[in-house]
């Protein structure tokens, strides 16, 4: 099928190149907004327009295209090895696309580049989709469908394109909150499995993972060249997909918050194991049930801290917190007697949890304090069977 692609895109590109004709050449950046389709939408979408009416050209260049039916696709992508190929279609069957989904709007913003620039874009392009190029290894912040225009049309510009300065400092966790802000559950997920290489200050070239950060950036900056002239990059820009349902429902967003579940969490065992204090009980099922939660989320992300080649998720503090050990206070609590190892287990945890809430502040990583009633809830249960006398 990429086979096909490319020489259909060959093809209708000869003539572009025979005729060494550019006037009528547009090239635009095509933005997808952020939508709450998916998880993966919240971010936003970048796609490249080559157009010409008078030669009836108009295609859409597009680098977030994958395919789930690989193998073992979702534990690929845990692990950092998914695979991304650039994929062409007609503007229209684009359109068409963000159409079917109501709430989807995409902005085109028409970019200036000399006749020199043209050409050399359609060499570029010509190669990225060759079938040993168009494949690439995707990175969330570093090598995506958005960083991929960006670093054609600095090579293009032959690196004189200049960048406007960052108004204020930021790291990549502060533009992943940007988008998954209005979504309290999935940035509470985000912030538990990347570690503190997220919190580092990046320059503005690195803001540019982001969708519209590149939108905004085309608006801004300039091609500087060795004459001293200058030039801006849009010409013109404008709403081409238009949302029909701006009120459609959230379809992950949620009514109760991370911090008010688990404060809610925090008191019903807090309750517990009052009443089990005085009445000799024991709630060992839904003690179970709390440290299998915290051992399979601690399972994720000791996998993302080392064994994944995700960037920014090694080192995590998080685990110090939730980690796969858990699994032993779990199954500690499945017995009907206590054990010498799972009392060791509640000790070592007590104090391990003890010593992150303490030096909270001084801990590298900016960590979500919605997390903090959960650690508590760890805390507290294994601080009791620490210290209640066993039968």
């Amino acid at each position: 099928m990429k086979r096909i692609l490319f020489f259909l895109v060959l093809i209708l590109s000869f003539p572009l190149v025979k005729s060494q004709n550019y006037d009528n050449l547009r090239v635009s950046l095509l933005t997808v907004e952020p939508r709450d389709n998916e998880v993966y939408t919240i971010f936003g979408h970048t796609a490249l327009r080559l157009s010409d009416p008078v030669q009836n050209i108009d295609i859409v260049f597009n680098w977030g295209t994958f395919d789930t039916q690989i193998p073992n696709f979702i534990l690929r992508y845990v692990k950092g090895e998914t695979d991304y190929f650039l994929s062409t279609l007609s503007f229209e069957s684009f359109t068409a696309t963000y159409l079917m989904y109501k709430n989807a709007t995409v902005i085109e913003q028409e970019l200036y580049f000399t006749d020199n620039q043209k050409e050399n874009l359609i060499k570029t392009l010509g190669i990225n989709l060759q079938p040993e190029n168009s494949e690439y290894r995707y990175d969330f912040v570093f090598d995506n469908c958005t960083t991929r225009p960006r670093d054609i049309f600095e090579k293009i510009c032959d690196g004189n394109l200049v960048y406007p300065k960052l108004p204020e400092p930021l790291t990549f966790r502060k533009l992943i909150h940007s988008c998954t802000n209005p979504y309290p559950w999935l940035e509470f997920g985000i912030d538990c499995v990347i570690g503190n290489g997220a919190d580092s200050l990046i320059s503005y070239r690195s803001t540019l993972f982001l969708p519209e950060k590149l939108m905004e950036a085309m608006n801004n900056s300039v091609v500087v060249y060795p004459d001293g002239s200058s030039n801006t990059l849009v010409l013109s820009s404008g709403v081409v997909v238009r949302p029909q349902d701006e009120s459609q429902a959230k379809s992950f967003g949620y009514a109760i918050s991370p911090v008010f579940a688990g404060t809610g969490l925090l008191l019903l065992f807090l309750v517990l194991i009052i009443v089990g204090y005085f009445k000799k009980r024991r709630f060992r099922l839904l003690f179970a049930l709390l440290f299998l939660i915290a051992g399979t989320g601690g399972s994720i992300v000791a996998t993302l801290c080392f064994f994944s080649l995700h960037p920014c998720t090694w080192p995590n503090w998080n685990i110090l917190w939730l980690h796969p050990l858990h699994f032993i206070g779990c199954v500690g609590f499945s017995f009907g007697k206590s054990y010498r190892l799972f009392t060791w287990y509640h000790a070592i945890n007590f104090v391990l949890l003890s010593g992150f809430m303490l030096g909270w502040y001084w801990i590298p990583q900016e960590l979500n304090p919605a997390v903090v009633p959960y650690i508590l809830s760890l805390w507290m249960i294994s601080g009791y069977e620490s210290f209640k006398k066993h039968e």
